[in-house]
């Protein structure tokens, strides 16, 4: 990936540094070595072979024993200043000068709002944040690792934590996690996971997980796809029944939820894998901590679920994975072909008595190289459904649009109903070989049935997010998003967008 600057003097002692290396030595030369200069065409030589067309890549030809000086290199850009452009600025036609000057202000504005991340990178790349960072918090072998975690999300505030890691437990690879985060609304969670590793095969993984979530302060907006209201004076008594209308006011609830999951991986034949998941969960609600209380608005009878719920999960999953990097001087955690599809179907089991309902769904993304850089287009699709009726269906496992994974530019599952449906573009390029940006346009609604489905009344979000990633794994990403109905929303998570979530596992 392009660096942000190349500091061109030592990029070019370096390069005549290997020619130096590989070149016959100077006595065997028939004619003296001329001083190092840049030639457009390599002339050949007495005694070579007929050259069949001359080469047109410019050759830096040292001369053996002196290095190059300041004045070879004076007409050289200034680090940061390259253009990476083969025709002079001079050649322009005039409707490429009025692009160009069109195109002025976007580029202000986009430099603006890059300036925080190409800051931190030069403090990165001349304090040795990274390198600091390792040496703290992982051990020699990058097996062992207790280092800090955090969040930034507007919906639900800033939440920090800790989290502590062993990649070979036994010596096959085996995954030990535990994880404590705690938020600004007191939001806590605590978990342990486990992971097979190697230990049962190349083709096959095995992941345990249980966890505990205490989140006082969600939100809920109503089922449907309505506008949300704002400034609405509280009723003396609850008006509105989610399951007819969809009036959407942001009210809050509180859930304490206790989950359990067991997860299974076969990769049958190359990129393809079959998944199986199961999940035991159970989850308690009551008043929020602050903010308006979900009753105030909403009749507790059209809130399924509501006095609490205990569920078992299965899911059968068909997934494909061949993303990649395109080069080998592309870091491998940037993906820049390839297509992750998944296409699941699974059954909720009331434990508590309740009615049972399907869940169906598909997950596409595709990543097309169109430049070196690399240079990627995104295009992303995600549909999900439940067969159950809304009063069967606990109205915090219906389908929902909205927050930093799919939607963005909405508060966090802002959207409800029985189907949910949408499409993301993204354009992504290289920031360094450390950090890329990308600008995205979702689109997307929720609906009662599959009979419904239709553009009318879509939600259009729009943004640009900037991901961190290492040479073999991702890191975090940052967003800013906003949408056709307004609003500003600020993301920093540690999950890649373009990932499945897990149902299983799902906030």
């Amino acid at each position: 990936m392009a660096a942000l600057g190349c500091p061109s003097a030592r990029a070019a002692r370096a390069i005549a540094a290997g020619l130096l290396a590989i070149a016959p030595a100077a006595a065997a030369d028939p004619e003296p070595a001329k001083p190092a200069r840049v030639a457009g065409v390599v002339e050949p030589r007495a005694g070579d072979p007929p050259a069949q067309t001359p080469v047109q890549t410019p050759v830096l030809t040292p001369m053996p024993g002196r290095d190059l000086t300041a004045a070879d290199v004076a007409a050289d850009p200034r680090p940061g200043l390259e253009s990476g452009r083969l025709d002079p600025p001079e050649t322009d036609s005039t409707w490429r000068r009025i692009a160009r000057g069109a195109l002025y202000l976007p580029r202000l504005v986009l430099d603006a709002l890059l300036f925080p991340f190409r800051g931190a990178l030069w403090v990165n790349e001349h304090y040795r944040v990274t390198d600091w960072y390792d040496r703290i918090f992982y051990n020699d072998a990058h097996t062992l690792a207790l280092y800090p975690t955090g969040a930034i999300d507007t919906t639900l505030g800033v939440t920090v934590g800790a989290r502590f890691v062993d990649l070979d437990l036994f010596g096959e690879r085996e995954q030990l996690g535990l994880q404590v985060t705690f938020g600004s609304w007191y939001r806590q969670i605590y978990s342990v996971s486990l992971g097979s590793g190697r230990r049962l095969g190349e083709r096959f993984s095995l992941g345990l997980d249980a966890a505990y979530e205490r989140r006082p302060h969600d939100a809920f907006y109503g089922i449907g796809n309505g506008d949300v209201h704002h400034d609405v004076p509280v009723p003396p008594a609850p008006v509105i029944d989610p399951l007819v209308s969809a009036t959407a006011i942001e009210t809050f609830y509180r859930q304490d939820r206790w989950r359990a999951t067991l997860l299974a991986d076969l990769r049958a034949w190359r990129q393809l894998h079959l998944r199986v998941a199961g999940a035991i969960s159970r989850v308690r609600f009551g008043s929020p901590d602050q903010g308006t209380p979900i009753t105030a608005f909403y009749e507790p009878g059209g809130l399924v679920g509501l006095g609490g719920i205990e569920y078992g999960y299965g899911e059968l999953e068909l997934r494909w994975d061949s993303r990649r990097n395109a080069t080998i001087w592309e870091p491998v955690s940037v993906h820049s072909l390839g297509t992750l599809a998944s296409v699941f179907a699974g059954r909720t089991h009331r434990l508590d008595g309740g009615a049972g309902y399907a869940r169906y769904g598909v997950d596409l993304a595709q990543f097309v190289r169109i430049a070196e850089g690399p240079r990627v287009v995104i295009v992303h699709v995600h549909g999900e459904g439940v067969t159950g009726d809304l009063d069967q269906v606990p109205f915090t496992e219906l389908p929902a649009l909205g927050g930093p994974t799919y939607l963005r530019g909405y508060a966090l599952d802002q959207f409800r109903d029985r189907i949910a449906a949408f499409v993301s573009l993204a354009y992504e390029w290289d920031l360094s070989q450390s950090l890329s940006a990308r600008l995205f346009t979702d689109a997307g609604r929720v609906y009662p049935s599959l009979d419904e489905l239709s553009l009318r009344g879509l939600r259009v979000g729009f943004g640009l997010a900037v991901e961190a990633h290492s040479a073999s794994s991702f890191v975090l990403e940052a967003s800013v998003g906003s949408s056709i109905d307004g609003g500003l929303f600020l993301n920093l998570s540690f999950n890649p967008v373009y990932d499945i979530q897990e149902r299983v596992r799902r906030r």
